[in-house]
């Protein structure tokens, strides 16, 4: 294995728009992958197109969502550059042309885009098939990452004892770490390593004790245990209810953090139902289960549950890792003093600050796409400076 201007590492969303990214900016890229992670779960991410929304209420709503632990830059950089994608993506209109939209929990309007309500899966198919043939795409992990300060490159090793390379540049895109929840609804592969690797070559990190738990996640039927409902069906009629049948959220569309605490305090008031409360959407309109919501009605189906009249049975669970790598906004990996580590970039839930201590539903997209295509670019100029 030669030297590569980027390596990215990483195969979720981030990892493949940074990769993306730097080729189109004329660098060489390897991608080492040893799955997608949460990016084909992604229902939707937001963007601020309706005409009563804007970039500053987008702002406000997450520094608020984030109870001051937010990195304020970071926020204006997701939140400006977001609208870009509108010019992208080919989201989602109704008959009149106007954007189909859902309001995710933490937005004072509705802001979530989506294609087919697939949005993660469908952008990560389109990257992989435009970056066909132009990326050297390794299937594995990478298990030791080094800088060697004489030839100012770093040096990667695949595996226990696997194959090694080098590259001028690294992006870290290897997510979160709540895969290593026993109950939870990331993959096992999300552990952390990427954090890891970076910290042992100097990098800075940020509220590692803050984990946003994700409200409803299913508990049973086996079939869909650990697969979240979305959230945005509060929005069209969908409310909680405990073992006695009673609503209990005086605001059920209050943030996640909230709506988490509130169905903790009713398990452990003896009100809960096998370890978790019930989600009952039998009160949204039949036509919009059929087709907003069409994924969690098939998933139920399958496993023998008709939610158009059954509730679900859910419990919170950690969803994502808000601590991280301390970045810049133009992804560079900080040290703990505030200076960039050269050549190290960073993004997608590996990061942190740009979500403080709670996530807007359909954020956590929006930053993949955002600081994905930012890292990528910054990585691939600077991997190009270097072999000048």
């Amino acid at each position: 294995m030669g030297v590569t201007d980027v390596l990215v590492i990483g195969g979720g969303l981030a990892g493949w728009r940074a990769a993306e990214a730097a080729v189109n900016a004329g660098a060489s890229v390897a991608l080492v992958a040893n799955g997608a992670g949460n990016s084909p779960d992604i229902h939707a991410i937001n963007v601020p197109v309706r005409e009563d929304d804007s970039v500053e209420l987008f702002v406000e709503d997450t520094l608020k969502s984030g109870r001051g632990g937010c990195d304020r830059a970071l926020v204006e950089t997701l939140c400006r550059e977001s609208v870009k994608l509108a010019d992208e993506f080919p989201f989602d209109r109704n008959l009149d042309g106007s954007y189909k939209l859902l309001q995710p929990l933490g937005c004072s309007v509705p802001r979530c885009v989506s294609i087919d309500h697939k949005i993660g899966a469908w952008a990560l198919a389109r990257i992989r098939r435009e970056l066909s043939g132009k990326v050297d795409v390794i299937n594995g992990r990478v298990t030791k990452l080094s800088f060697n300060s004489q030839l100012s490159t770093f040096n990667f090793q695949l595996g226990d004892g696997g194959a090694s390379g080098v590259a001028r540049a690294v992006v870290i895109a290897t997510g979160g770490w709540c895969g290593k929840y026993d109950f939870s609804d990331n993959p096992p592969e999300l552990r952390g390593d990427g954090i890891d690797m970076a910290v042992k070559l100097g990098a800075a990190t940020r509220d590692m004790d803050q984990v946003q738990y994700e409200p409803t996640v299913a508990l049973a039927p086996e079939r869909v245990r650990c697969i979240p409902v979305i959230t945005t069906m509060l929005f069209d009629g969908a409310t909680f209810r405990n073992a006695k049948g009673e609503e209990f959220l005086s605001d059920k569309h209050a943030n996640k953090d909230e709506i988490s605490r509130a169905i903790f305090a009713e398990i452990e008031a003896g009100r809960g139902s096998d370890g978790g409360v019930w989600f009952d959407a039998t009160q949204v309109p039949r036509g919009i289960l059929d087709t907003t919501y069409i994924d969690t009605v098939k998933r139920y189906e399958a496993a023998g549950v008709d939610i158009h009249r059954e509730s679900m049975l859910v419990a919170p669970a950690p969803h994502t890792s808000l601590g991280g790598l301390v970045i810049d906004t133009h992804c560079r990996v900080l040290r703990t003093d505030g200076t960039p580590i050269p050549g190290l970039f960073a993004a997608g839930e590996v990061t942190g600050g740009i979500h403080g201590f709670n996530r807007i539903g359909g954020n956590a997209g929006t930053e993949t796409l955002v600081f994905g295509k930012i890292a990528g670019e910054e990585a691939a100029t600077y991997a190009k400076g270097k072999a000048e």
